[in-house]
């Protein structure tokens, strides 16, 4: 799959494409666009809140969760682990699994101010 970097515009393929296409489902709440309201996730309804440990295992889970709703696309990627950690601006999460019969680990950036 061929897609577009949203900060640069330029053409991108292979696993940076799968990760943008992860990075805008994670940082897009459900009911968050008009057309689609089914796309998206839960996990920035955790940035509000006390990032407690409880608070993580529970973002993590919503992340997770992302995965297996068909209205995000992402049925390509089969998720094995997902980490959230605290970072300065907000969480990032780390992700294990499968995509295209490989395995493949990257970090998503979960920003308060995105």
């Amino acid at each position: 799959m061929i897609g577009i970097d949203r900060k640069s515009g330029r053409k991108i393929d292979g696993v940076e494409q799968l990760v943008s296409r992860i990075i805008q489902v994670m940082t897009t709440p459900l009911t968050g666009r008009a057309k689609r309201p089914k796309f998206g996730s839960r996990v920035r309804e955790t940035l509000a809140v006390n990032m407690s440990d409880s608070m993580l295992i529970q973002t993590q889970s919503f992340a997770i969760e992302a995965f297996y709703n068909p209205a995000n696309g992402l049925k390509d990627f089969i998720p094995s682990r997902c980490v959230a950690k605290r970072h300065d601006t907000g969480l990032h999460l780390y992700f294990e699994g499968k995509w295209n019969g490989r395995s493949i680990k990257f970090e998503v950036p979960v920003n308060v101010s995105a």
